[in-house]
């Protein structure tokens, strides 16, 4: 995951993200959408500089990959992005998303 951030510059909410209080209110916030705003406000942010992706490690929770396997979790996540990326509206993903937990 980590590898996949430095090369895209987009971060997802599992890998936890820092904005500076200017940066956040310089994209508006988080968009207001069911899923896919980690991706958003990424890409939005990209547009500002290129992010900075620090050594630090972070613990967030591991319920979903413990619930349905990493290799399950990694493929559904990579086919919403793929989705979200050709247009899928958020709240489609957000339905597919949730329906597995």
């Amino acid at each position: 995951m980590n590898a996949r951030s430095r090369l895209t510059g987009i971060a997802t909410g599992d890998q936890a993200i820092f904005i500076t209080r200017q940066a956040f209110q310089a994209v508006g916030g988080f968009p207001e959408i069911a899923l896919m705003e980690d991706i958003a406000i990424s890409a939005a942010l990209k547009k500002l500089g290129k992010p900075c992706c620090l050594k630090a490690k972070v613990v967030t929770a591991a319920r979903r990959w413990q619930q349905h396997g990493i290799l399950r979790t990694i493929l559904l996540m990579w086919c919403l992005r793929l989705r979200y990326f050709f247009g899928a509206h958020p709240d489609a993903l957000a339905a597919r998303y949730y329906r597995r937990q």
